[in-house]
């Protein structure tokens, strides 16, 4: 299997940035990361991958949450088994509130342990296809791709208005 090749480009124009990630895009490229010295909400359409990871473990944390509370009550109801009204010792509708908050609570410690996980708080600083002159006054996009392909997504990032297009070693 080739080796993949990584190839940076540096754009000064905002509109060139979002053509060469409109035209990646188009080309159905997944490889490939966007840099800016703004936040890029507004083009994350063009992004590769979509949304948040954190927000997949919030809502699996939330549900493990509700069935776990769900239970709960059922099986405190169980094992006392106070009749009161002449109604039975499960009855669904006051368990909802338990239900509800540890939905909450169970939602938010998931979340809060993927936000942790995938913020990589390592002392190892920043990968090397990154450029700081991204966090200044500039856009970058970098893309890995095959040897075989690196002459024409250099051209085409050349030709949406890349101000520099190089391959990182």
């Amino acid at each position: 299997m080739a080796e993949n090749t990584l190839i940076r480009a540096r754009f000064e124009d905002f509109q060139a940035f979002e053509h060469a990630l409109r035209t990646l895009k188009e080309m159905r490229m997944r490889n490939y990361e966007a840099f800016g010295p703004t936040n890029l909400t507004e083009i994350e359409d063009l992004m590769p991958s979509k949304g948040s990871k954190v927000r997949a473990w919030a809502t699996v944390g939330a549900i493990i949450g509700l069935a776990t509370f769900w239970i709960m009550c059922i099986t405190t109801s169980l094992i006392y088994g106070l009749y009161t009204g002449a109604k039975p010792p499960v009855s669904n509708v006051p368990f909802i509130i338990p239900a509800y908050e540890g939905t909450i609570l169970v939602g938010s410690i998931g979340a809060f342990i993927a936000m942790a996980f995938y913020a990589k708080f390592t002392p190892f600083g920043l990968p090397k296809d990154y450029d700081p002159r991204f966090s200044e006054d500039c856009y970058g996009i970098v893309v890995r791709c095959t040897p075989r392909n690196k002459t024409r997504i250099s051209n085409i990032l050349k030709e949406a208005g890349a101000v520099e297009v190089s391959e990182i070693g």
